[in-house]
């Protein structure tokens, strides 16, 4: 059991620094999350792409 949360809770570490590092990549350090394309910013920490880059054909 302990294991198991252990690696959501490190899943999530993960999901927090990708996306922090996506925001400053894009010249906000302020934001939680940026997309990956197009540098919009993004409320949470799951996706890396925003709805219109995703709908462009792309894969998140």
């Amino acid at each position: 059991m302990f294991e198991n949360q252990y690696h959501e809770e490190m899943e999530q570490e993960v999901l927090r620094l990708e996306a922090s590092q996506r925001a400053r990549a894009a010249g906000h350090p302020e934001w939680r999350n940026a997309c990956a394309d197009c540098r919009c910013q993004l409320t949470g920490i799951e996706k890396s792409r925003c709805e219109a880059c995703r709908g462009s054909g792309g894969t998140d």
